[in-house]
C-alpha cells in the first residue's frame, strides 16, 4: 500500500493551526487587510478629508466614534482609509525587496566568484547604514509619494534580507538534485528559478512575514516625520504627527492610530514567530 506523503506547506498549517495565538493573530491579520480593502464600504472617504468647522476636537461618540480632528475630520474614516496605506507601504515594499533579494540572494550563493563578492560587498555597505536612515535619506531623495515610499523602504530592508536568502541557498545548491538538474544541460537561471527557490520559499516566506510589521513601522515613522504621502491622505504615521501638538486636550488624535499600529505589527510579529515554528524542520514528524 503506498502511503501519500504530505507536502512540507500542508505539515507547517497542520502545526500552525495548534498554535491557537497565531490562528488568532492571523485572522486579525485578515481582518485589517479587509478593512484597508472595503474602506470605502465602511466609512465614505470624504469623511476622511472633508473639513467640518462645527466638528473641531470633537471627543468620541456615538457620531464620530473616534472623535475628530483640528479641522473636524472624522477620526474613524481617518484611520480606517490609512489603513490602505500603511498596509500597502508594509506589504508593497516587503514584496519588492522579497522579490529583489530571492534574486540576488540566491544568484550570489549559486554563481559565487566575483559576482557574490560584489554583491557582499554592496550588502556590507548598505548595511552599515541603520535600515530607517537609508529609507529616510533615499525617500528624501525621491521625494513625496506612495511608490517612491515603497522603494525606499524595501532598500533599506534589503541588506540583510539578501544574507538570509543567501544562506540558505548555499545551503540548498550543493544537494542531490541540484547536481542532477546540472548533469541534465539546466542553465543557471532556469536552475535557481525552478529548483533552488521552491526549495528555499519556506525560509523566505518566514521572513518576509516578520520583515511586513518593520516595514509598516518604517512607512509610519517616514510619513510622521512628513515624507509619507502627499496630504489630504490618510496614513497612520501622518494622522499621529497631525494629532501631536493637540495631545494634551485630544489625546484621541493620537491613541486611535497608535492602538491600531501596535495590533498590526504585534498580530503579523506572532504570526511570523508561528510561521518559523511551523516551519521549523527539527518539528517534522510531529504533526
Amino acid at each position: 500500500m503506498k502511503v501519500k506523503r504530505r507536502s512540507s506547506f500542508l505539515e507547517a498549517w497542520i502545526r500552525l493551526r495548534k498554535n491557537k495565538l497565531a490562528i488568532v493573530c492571523l485572522a486579525v491579520v485578515c481582518l485589517l487587510i479587509l478593512i484597508a480593502v472595503f474602506a470605502d464600504l465602511i466609512t465614505p472617504y470624504e469623511n476622511a478629508i472633508a473639513n467640518n468647522s462645527a466638528a473641531k476636537f470633537a471627543k468620541p461618540s456615538a457620531e464620530h466614534w473616534f472623535g475628530c480632528d483640528n479641522l473636524g475630520r472624522d477620526m474613524f474614516a481617518r484611520v480606517i482609509h490609512g489603513s490602505r496605506v500603511s498596509l500597502l507601504l508594509g506589504f508593497g515594499a516587503t514584496a519588492v525587496a522579497t522579490v529583489a533579494a530571492s534574486l540576488l540572494g540566491s544568484a550570489a550563493a549559486f554563481i559565487g566568484g566575483k559576482f557574490d563578492t560584489v554583491v557582499m560587498r554592496l550588502a556590507d555597505i548598505l548595511s552599515s547604514i541603520p535600515p530607517i536612515l537609508l529609507s529616510l535619506a533615499i525617500a528624501a531623495g525621491f521625494g513625496r509619494g506612495l511608490p517612491q515610499l515603497v522603494i525606499s523602504i524595501a532598500i533599506g530592508s534589503l541588506p540583510g534580507y539578501v544574507r538570509i536568502v543567501r544562506s540558505t541557498v548555499l545551503g540548498i545548491s550543493g544537494q542531490e538534485y541540484i547536481e542532477a538538474a546540472r548533469s541534465m544541460g539546466f542553465g543557471t537561471g532556469k536552475i535557481i528559478v525552478s529548483e533552488i527557490l521552491p526549495n528555499a520559499l519556506s525560509t523566505i516566506l518566514v521572513q518576509a512575514t516578520m520583515m511586513v510589521s518593520a516595514n509598516i513601522l518604517s512607512g509610519t515613522m517616514l510619513s510622521f516625520l512628513g515624507l509619507g504621502v502627499p496630504v489630504p491622505r490618510p496614513e497612520w504615521g501622518a494622522i499621529m504627527s497631525d494629532g501631536l501638538d493637540y495631545i494634551r486636550y485630544a489625546s484621541h488624535l493620537v491613541i486611535f492610530p497608535t492602538i491600531f499600529i501596535a495590533i498590526t505589527a504585534l498580530s503579523i510579529n506572532i504570526l511570523g514567530d508561528g510561521l518559523r515554528d511551523a516551519f521549523d524542520p527539527r518539528l517534522k514528524g510531529k504533526a
